[in-house]
């Protein structure tokens, strides 16, 4: 794009272009925008703490894993909605941190009381902050090819013989910092758990498939799913399973013919 001044007819008469364009003004869009953002993330936050709530005090309908199943679904639902608002949602940089900033105070505070179900909201308001901040320095949609496939191999080598192989044998008590945990259905306690990294991906991914051109919704959905099938993978195999692979394979998955079609005129170029 040419700036203002440098067009070819303002080079050669020597006459400067004007620049007509109006300053940015926050309209009614943006100030509705905002709004339903700050509802949605409301909704979403008082959503995660009523599952962690109610759940516990449901009857239980099988299985012990079937339960945790299903508390598990119960609580993603809020924890998607919360990533998603807060990664696509109409926030400015100071809101932004300022989610952040109450993320970390509210998840550490509840999760050193032991209260680790209701410090969910903040601590995914915590990664899902983080991952947007991340998601907007995003500026070629291969750049999230290289860090998804990443992602996969670093994750990988981290839960089977890194350092979470080595917190959850040597030092659990940790994790109920840098985990957000789900309920049982007709149980006390926390059941299944998944990593802070685990929402930073969600929301950095998704933050910049949509800086980038790719498919945010399309991409969203898919790692969503693919926390459910890592979920069952781990209730099948009896083991804590990386939950980043799964995201970061379907996230590649429904951004495939997008980045490869990139990568192809780029070499033809």
């Amino acid at each position: 794009m040419n700036e203002p001044g440098r067009g070819s007819g303002a080079r050669g008469t020597g006459v400067r272009a004007v620049d007509t364009r109006q300053p940015a003004t926050r309209g009614p869009g943006t100030r509705d925008s905002r709004r339903v953002t700050r509802s949605l993330l409301a909704f979403a936050a008082a959503g995660s703490l009523l599952v962690t709530l109610v759940a516990p005090h449901l009857p239980v309908l099988g299985p012990l894993e079937f339960d945790a199943l299903v508390g598990f679904l119960a609580g993603l639902a809020p924890v998607l909605l919360l990533t998603w608002v807060i990664a696509r949602g109409e926030l400015s940089l100071r809101a932004t941190v300022g989610l952040m900033v109450v993320g970390v105070a509210g998840g550490l505070a509840l999760s050193w009381l032991g209260w680790v179900g209701a410090a969910v909201p903040f601590k995914v308001a915590l990664a899902a902050g983080g991952g947007r901040l991340l998601g907007r320095q995003v500026a070629e949609g291969w750049w999230l090819a290289v860090v998804a496939i990443t992602a996969i191999v670093v994750d990988s080598w981290s839960v089977f013989a890194g350092p979470t192989k080595v917190l959850v044998e040597q030092t659990p008590g940790v994790l109920d910092y840098l985990l957000i945990h789900f309920p049982v259905l007709g149980f006390p306690g926390a059941g299944l758990g998944l990593g802070l990294s685990d929402v930073v991906f969600l929301a950095l991914l998704t933050t910049g498939a949509a800086a980038t051109g790719l498919r945010p919704r399309a991409g969203f959905a898919g790692m969503g799913g693919s926390l459910v099938v890592a979920v069952v993978v781990a209730l099948v195999w009896r083991s804590a399973v990386p939950a980043l692979p799964f995201v970061a394979l379907a996230f590649l998955l429904t951004q495939a013919d997008l980045l490869a079609g990139r990568l192809l005129r780029r070499g033809l170029q």
